[in-house]
């Protein structure tokens, strides 16, 4: 698994956009980006999961999200203090573009591709002969 992978180039910045990931946005890994690029992305106390929330209100296995085809679903693992969705204490959810999740103390965004992000991306490319191959000018046929 990727975490806080710095993106330099724009066509990594649009390779990355398209990934699923967590954004963290409070907690102890605040400002940080986890890709889930594994079928099974573990999150909890202990250092050996993907995502590691060393604080008191984390389970050691406290959860976590899978690749269900081209669905992303969390799921509890029994943990102590529960995993909330959008504010809701769930057991297992389907993750929707923009979901909070919160862990213990940390609140994640959980982010898909969008439109906006893609396109933003795509006008700042230049081929190598200096055209821009997908400026809002081209017409897609």
């Amino acid at each position: 698994m990727t975490d806080n992978k710095i993106v330099e180039s724009p066509t990594e910045m649009l390779v990355s956009g398209m990934m699923p990931r967590l954004v963290t946005i409070d907690g102890p890994l605040s400002g940080g980006t986890f890709y889930l690029d594994e079928p099974v992305v573990s999150i909890g106390r202990l250092v050996s999961n993907d995502i590691c929330l060393e604080e008191p209100f984390v389970s050691r296995h406290h959860c976590v999200i899978k690749t269900e085809g081209d669905e992303y679903m969390i799921e509890d693992l029994n943990s102590a203090n529960g995993t909330y969705v959008n504010g809701e204490l769930v057991k297992a959810c389907s993750l929707t573009e923009g979901a909070l999740i919160r862990i213990g103390t940390s609140l994640f965004r959980f982010r898909l591709q969008n439109s906006e992000e893609a396109m933003g991306v795509s006008q700042n490319l230049i081929s190598p002969n200096g055209e821009r191959p997908l400026s809002a000018s081209t017409r897609l046929g």
